[in-house]
């Protein structure tokens, strides 16, 4: 049993490397990254463990913006709030994607898809929580905004390009794709900022 979970976990931690290698090459702007995913559901279901990585870079994202000057009165419910628009967001987008990919005729495609998402949302987390370093080291303005700027451009930038590469679609799909996440997010958002039970006829 002990050799059947080493063996397993060795598996895993492979899996991992292969994958990171991918949505780094990806990054950088090389398109042959994208073989690491395959259509492999056991890959894909496991691909999910980038969400507990991405959870530590999404709270300290937060924390620099608001370090920046931008903390809200109540930080601890709005990090609770925070919290919960984060696994809503990254499961709601897989589900929605379905028959996203369903209206585009690429259904089929949405296993391999998510695999290499998954991967890019850690990614973008990373590029995001980079770039906004300078803001939070009270570096020029200018530098400051232009970083920030860099850092969402390319985030989405890379989630298009994984969108495009996966799915085989033109760059207008991808990019429809790339706005129902960015919307879907927007959405939940919202919500929790503004509860429903708040509003009042």
């Amino acid at each position: 049993m002990s050799g059947n979970f080493v063996t397993a976990c060795r598996s895993f931690g492979r899996e991992i490397a292969t994958s990171a290698r991918g949505i780094g090459m990806l990054t950088f702007g090389r398109a042959e990254g994208i073989r690491a995913f395959g259509e492999d559901q056991d890959v894909t279901r496991r691909s999910f463990v980038t969400a507990l990585f991405a959870f530590p870079l999404f709270l300290a994202f937060h924390y620099l913006d608001w370090l920046s000057g931008t903390a809200p009165v109540e930080t601890t419910h709005a990090l609770l709030l925070d919290c919960l628009t984060f696994p809503i967001s990254w499961a709601g987008f897989a589900l929605l994607a379905l028959p996203l990919l369903r209206s585009l005729g690429v259904e089929p495609r949405w296993t391999r898809f998510i695999a290499a998402w998954n991967w890019s949302n850690l990614a973008q987390y990373l590029l995001l929580l980079v770039t906004s370093l300078p803001l939070v080291l009270h570096a020029p303005t200018i530098l400051a905004q232009t970083a920030v700027l860099v850092g969402y451009g390319w985030a989405l930038w890379l989630e298009w390009t994984v969108t495009r590469l996966t799915l085989q679609v033109s760059p207008a799909a991808a990019a429809m794709v790339v706005a129902a996440d960015v919307g879907l997010s927007a959405i939940v958002s919202l919500i929790t900022i503004y509860p429903l039970s708040s509003f009042s006829f």
